[in-house]
């Protein structure tokens, strides 16, 4: 009981350090915020009002492509003057959802990551109480192959993770800085060519992903009309936004089923065999003996 107790508590410490939530604490043991917290609050405490405010230094926490934009906006305003409140309350309005979305994302590693060490902890808290029942010795060299080959299967888990994490939303990334550059941007005293350049369009050409592909032409399309012809491409780049979101909801079902895919191959290939693998070992003792 007290091996299982340990094997428990052991889980709960391994996760909160692999995930990073087991931030330093200050001395009132409350944990630390992570950027997107800090950028949202320095947003929101924000006034254009206040142009000392404006014209201090400002060092924004570094949070993805949020914080590049809003820094670019808040120069803009310094060297050109206008005042960019509403861009910056379309920018904070998608740093929100962005969070809302990494918060799920996290849930969804953490639990993985909370399911496969409590397979791990059982397994072993069964074979160790095994042992204490029985008068059978297994090799320290055998039992350490088990483990070898459980912790093999753990350390794969966070690099497939960031595969899958690369490979679903990579270029759902790349997208959102395009849209959101060009949203914040629809304002500010800059020619076309400018803010496209900002806004990296070129770089749509790197953007394979086949389920985008169609969000790819319609955005080249916008940008081509509107150096030609000139105008405000503001509602054809909110309409991309919102398709991109709905991508984005698919991409994350899908990101659902494959880790339910990948902990079961990494169930049935590094954990159950480990399991089988020491109670084969067990019975042939046993055997032995009789």
């Amino acid at each position: 009981m007290l091996s299982v107790l340990f094997y428990l508590g052991l889980i709960a410490v391994l996760c909160l350090w692999v995930e990073g939530a087991l931030a330093p604490m200050t001395n009132s043991l409350i944990i630390r915020r992570n950027p997107g917290e800090q950028l949202d609050d320095w947003l929101k405490s924000f006034r254009w009002g206040n142009r000392s405010q404006l014209n201090e230094k400002i060092d924004l926490p570094h949070y993805k492509f949020y914080s590049e934009i809003a820094l670019t906006l808040l120069s803009l305003a310094r060297k050109m003057g206008g005042n960019y409140q509403e861009s910056l309350l379309f920018l904070r309005d998608g740093l929100q959802s962005d969070r809302q979305f990494e918060k799920k994302m996290h849930e969804l590693r953490l639990g993985c990551w909370l399911q496969m060490l409590l397979i791990m902890a059982l397994t072993w808290a069964f074979m160790l109480g095994a042992l204490s029942l029985v008068d059978i010795k297994i090799s320290g060299l055998k039992l350490g192959l088990i483990a070898i080959w459980q912790m093999i299967g753990l350390c794969l888990l966070p690099l497939t993770l960031a595969y899958l994490r690369k490979k679903l939303f990579g270029d759902i990334g790349r997208l959102w800085k395009m849209l959101f550059t060009l949203s914040s941007m629809v304002r500010v005293p800059l020619s076309r060519s400018e803010i496209f350049a900002m806004a990296d369009i070129k770089g749509l050409d790197l953007i394979k992903q086949k389920s985008l592909l169609h969000l790819v032409d319609k955005l080249k399309h916008t940008c081509q009309q509107a150096l030609k012809q000139g105008g405000s491409y503001e509602g054809e780049v909110k309409y991309l936004m919102e398709e991109l979101r709905f991508q984005e909801k698919w991409h994350f079902e899908l990101f659902e089923k494959r880790l339910t895919m990948l902990k079961l191959g990494l169930l049935s290939i590094f954990f159950l065999p480990a399991y089988l693998s020491f109670i084969f070992m067990l019975l042939g003792d046993l055997m032995t003996l009789m």
